[in-house]
């Protein structure tokens, strides 16, 4: 069910084609992408997509304008060329993220119940079979593969991003990048591991099922406490390639030549304006039209 999150965000947040190509395809999008793990029957796929229009019309109204007001207050600090963005402030910035996507889990945790309550032993079984799948694939392609070739890939994953965001990158930037991948400390493994122990935790739920209120408490705390099925060296590892990427942007942006900071104010920029324009909230819409007549 988390993949249903990571779609959602991912598309809105970190698609280089932008929001307006892919958000107001979502009703479609997700059910496509659900089906790839759960066949749903014709009663749970009308329920969902019921459901999922509803949570779509909350999103648009609440949580657009709040994530165009994000990407506004990142623009004005990197407009301010004398105030270099510090690693406080960006650590800031991944804290209210993770603040947009709890708020996300607990508003569809009671549809994701409602539908998975339902599911038969069958449904059950091809959910974890697809879940595990997927951790296959994981451990094929980030797990498997010589050291030396997933810190390439590594590097190139991010490189892509960043030259999204800032455009080609100097010899100085370059290194950086490359220090970062080389100190980056290998989480795939571990990360498979805290896959099964959730999807374990998920499927001893549905199979002692009970009321539907006692499941969805018992989803809900599952989903928002993740965290808890780390070990503690998962733990030490993602808390050390946390601080190390943060430090890592922070000091790009203090290395950005006039033209990058321009092309990612611009980039800033466009994609909340993105956010405006799908917003169902009015007050977002006077606010774009403010920003497009500013006299």
């Amino acid at each position: 069910m988390k993949k249903i999150l990571v779609l959602v965000i991912g598309l809105i947040l970190l698609s280089a084609c932008g929001p307006r190509m892919y958000y107001p395809k979502l009703d479609w999008l997700i059910p496509w992408y659900v089906n790839d793990y759960i066949s749903l029957e014709s009663g749970q796929s009308s329920q969902f997509r019921a459901r999922l229009a509803r949570q779509l019309d909350w999103h648009c109204r609440t949580q657009l304008p709040e994530y165009a007001e994000f990407l506004r207050d990142i623009r004005r600090e990197v407009d301010d060329s004398g105030r270099p963005v510090t690693v406080e402030r960006l650590d800031a910035y991944k804290i209210r993220l993770t603040v947009y996507w709890k708020a996300l889990i607990l508003r569809i945790t009671p549809d994701i119940a409602d539908i998975l309550y339902s599911a038969t032993d069958e449904q059950v079984d091809e959910l974890f079979e697809n879940l595990e799948n997927k951790n296959r694939e994981i451990e094929s392609e980030f797990v498997a593969p010589p050291a030396q070739k997933i810190i390439y890939k590594r590097q190139k994953r991010m490189q892509k991003r960043l030259d999204f965001w800032l455009g080609d990158m100097t010899e100085f930037q370059l290194q950086a990048l490359t220090d970062w991948s080389l100190q980056f400390e290998s989480i795939a493994a571990d990360r498979v591991v805290h896959r099964r122990k959730i999807q374990a935790a998920g499927r001893h739920l549905l199979e002692s099922r009970t009321t539907l209120d006692e499941f969805e408490t018992a989803l809900r705390g599952l989903l928002t406490n993740t965290e808890e099925f780390r070990t503690e060296n998962y733990q030490r590892k993602i808390d050390v390639n946390t601080q190390r990427t943060l430090e890592l942007l922070a000091q790009l942006l203090k290395t950005l030549t006039p033209k990058q900071r321009n092309h990612l104010s611009k980039r800033l920029e466009s994609l909340a304006t993105d956010f405006d324009q799908l917003s169902c909230d009015p007050a977002s819409k006077k606010n774009r039209a403010k920003v497009e007549s500013p006299g």
